[in-house]
């Protein structure tokens, strides 16, 4: 009688779950005037392949940190302008 083996779905759903969250979210931020078209659609590829949930955290911090820096070098130039 051949032996049955279940493997557990829970975790495999609950990856790929945080792993279309985290691309949504890294989609999102890339919609900053920081990142041009042609960056947002190398990013799209390179997420796309990603399997690593660490990997799009990193991802999304650098992206928010990249967006913030943007945001100041804007926020003082206006004011030098000023």
């Amino acid at each position: 009688m051949p032996v049955k083996h279940a493997l557990p779905t829970a975790p495999v759903t609950r990856c790929s779950s945080e792993l279309d969250a985290l691309r949504a979210e890294l989609r999102c931020i890339l919609q900053h005037p920081a990142f041009t078209a042609e960056r947002r659609q190398q990013a799209q590829r390179l997420m796309s392949c990603c399997t690593s949930p660490a990997l799009l955290r990193q991802w999304l911090a650098l992206a928010v940190a990249e967006g913030a820096r943007w945001e100041e070098a804007a926020l003082a130039q206006e004011a030098n302008a000023g």
